[in-house]
């Protein structure tokens, strides 16, 4: 199967990776560049409680815990197929107790879908999920970029690296945040799930924090992405987005989680 994809408008590349899932690499868009790299870097799981009794206080946290979603993972094949209007590249993995479906859906009319289809069943109920996912979005090239948020009824721009949970808000579209192209005007908007219980970290991009292969460098240490995030400016840079969602288990599972991704602007 070739790893190069031209299809809906799309042509990009992939890649199956030891701990991040599917990873789309030198995505464009009607010829032009709109993704350097996006990938599914670790899934965490949290446990309320120890066992399958459900304890007094239920303060106990157990966990993160991390498997990676790669080749040791892997449940069959990779699948490319297209549907109506685009086309989807899905993989299943099955780590311990837990099952996924990872999905990257490219629409003819410049969506992208990077979903993860989350099924459990776990070890008991009272867990949650935080996928992460990692985007290099390079619109007509990694410079000249700048980042906002969806904020007191208007889009504002950030300055500087930072987290930002989704409050609620959002434009007419439900768009809570966009990496904007100065010279052309492009824009890659992101909205997020309903349920996702969403925030995004913006990072200036350097050499070196490209996707980890773990969700912390030392035991003890500040989790990625925030371990990245200081004061430096965005403007004019390369810019990198994390994506976490926060999914709580339940009866309706399974739940398919992250964000809806749009490309404006580049014709």
């Amino acid at each position: 199967m070739s790893n190069v994809i031209n299809e809906a408008n799309w042509k990009f590349h992939w890649r199956l990776t030891e701990s991040a899932g599917i990873m789309i690499f030198l995505a464009d868009f009607k010829g032009r560049r709109v993704l350097w790299e996006g990938s599914l870097p670790y899934v965490t799981v949290d446990h309320q409680h120890e066992t399958m009794e459900v304890a007094d206080d239920g303060a106990e946290t157990h966990g993160p815990w991390w498997v990676p979603l790669g080749t040791r993972t892997l449940q069959g094949p990779v699948r490319v197929q297209t549907f109506r209007g685009g086309v989807e590249l899905s993989a299943a993995f099955q780590a311990g107790p837990y099952q996924y479906t990872q999905l990257w859906r490219f629409h003819d009319d410049g969506r992208i879908c990077p979903w993860l289809t989350i099924y459990g069943p776990g070890i008991h109920d009272q867990h949650t999920y935080h996928p992460h996912w990692r985007f290099d979005f390079d619109l007509d090239g990694a410079r000249d970029d700048g980042f906002e948020r969806f904020e007191d009824r208007r889009w504002q721009r950030v300055e500087t690296e930072g987290w930002f949970p989704y409050s609620g808000e959002a434009d007419p579209h439900g768009n809570v945040w966009r990496q904007v192209d100065f010279d052309s005007g492009a824009a890659i908007n992101i909205r997020p799930h309903s349920w996702d219980d969403a925030e995004l970290f913006a990072i200036r991009y350097h050499d070196g924090e490209w996707a980890p292969f773990s969700p912390r460098s030392a035991a003890g240490s500040s989790t990625f992405p925030a371990a990245y995030v200081g004061d430096e400016a965005l403007d004019g840079d390369d810019v990198t987005l994390w994506y976490v969602a926060h999914v709580h288990f339940d009866q309706s599972f399974p739940y398919t989680a992250g964000p809806w991704v749009k490309v404006e602007g580049l014709g």
